[in-house]
Parts: structure tokens; C-alpha cells; sequence
């Protein structure tokens, strides 16, 4: 199974002031630095391939390539990079595992719908809960009546009041 890494938060200040900010053709670099990277990528890879060549920025033989693959999906540089980690099974076809967002150089995972939409079904679920526990107190069960509602005297009194007029 894989790392939960929702909860962590990464940021490399002295890459940025090496490197002078985040740009859109470093962002990937600096993103390869942190602990969502997955060194056996075809990124890592074609980088290790590639490194002592011309072909260091070629993106052409990372489509060929089949396996996990790291892309910049969305940016608006310098303050936001949004990065999919892909499974490549094609040049045609590549299914989005996780989103991973940087923000002003932070780095996070982006959680994934199913742990959103738990989340709130759980609290959702506690709050009815609470208000059953609640509701539980001012009930009592007979079984020849069933259910009742519990009443105080004063209660009990201006319902009479109530149905004798009623009447």
C-alpha cells in the first residue's frame, strides 16, 4: 500500500536561492528533490539517460515510455505549480495516480476525493449520532404504550390545560 504523504508539507529554501525561484522549466527539478518523488519515474530515468547529452530537454521519448511519469498539469508561475503523477501504458494513454501542488515553493500531495468525502461522511455521521444521544434522553420506552416523550410537570400540566380547552 502505498505512503500516506497527504499530511506533509516540503520546502527547499536554498534550492530556490541556488536555482533563483521556481520557473516553469525548473519546477519539475525542484519538485524531483522531495519526498514524493518516485526515483524509479521514466523522469528519473530519461534523466539519468539524458544527462551527459543533447537530449535533456526532450519530452518526445517520455511518451514512449511506459510506467510512472511526472507532468506539470497547471501552473501560473512563479507562485503555483500543479504536478500529476501518471501511469504511462501507451504514448496515447496515462492514468492520473495523485495531484500534487506547489504553492510559493511549499509541496504538498493533494488528497485524494475518496479521503475528502469520507472525512465529511464521518463528521456528518458523529453529528447525528450526537444529536440521537440527545434526543435518547427525553425518550422512555413502555411496552404496553411504546415510545413517549419525557415530560416535566409543567410540561405534563399545559398539555392537560391544552387538550381540556380542546375539548
Amino acid at each position: 500500500m502505498a505512503k500516506e504523504l497527504t499530511s506533509i508539507e516540503w520546502r527547499s529554501d536554498q534550492w530556490m536561492f541556488q536555482y533563483g525561484g521556481l520557473r516553469p522549466d525548473n519546477v519539475l527539478e525542484y519538485f524531483s528533490q522531495s519526498p514524493f518523488w518516485d526515483s524509479s519515474s521514466n523522469n528519473a530515468v530519461l534523466k539519468m539517460q539524458t544527462q551527459f547529452n543533447d537530449l535533456q530537454h526532450s519530452s518526445y521519448d517520455l511518451k514512449n515510455m511506459v510506467g510512472i511519469e511526472f507532468a506539470v498539469s497547471h501552473q501560473e508561475p512563479p507562485s503555483l505549480f500543479i504536478i500529476t503523477k501518471f501511469r504511462r501504458t501507451s504514448p496515447t494513454r496515462a492514468v492520473p495516480l495523485a495531484v500534487y501542488y506547489i504553492t510559493d515553493g511549499n509541496t504538498y500531495e493533494a488528497p485524494t476525493l475518496y479521503s475528502i468525502i469520507s472525512t465529511r461522511m464521518l463528521s456528518s455521521i458523529k453529528r447525528v449520532e450526537e444529536a440521537f444521544d440527545i434526543a435518547r434522553k427525553y425518550s422512555e420506552f413502555h411496552p404496553s404504550i411504546g415510545y413517549t416523550w419525557k415530560e416535566t410537570t409543567a410540561q405534563k400540566k399545559a398539555r392537560q390545560e391544552a387538550l381540556k380547552d380542546i375539548q
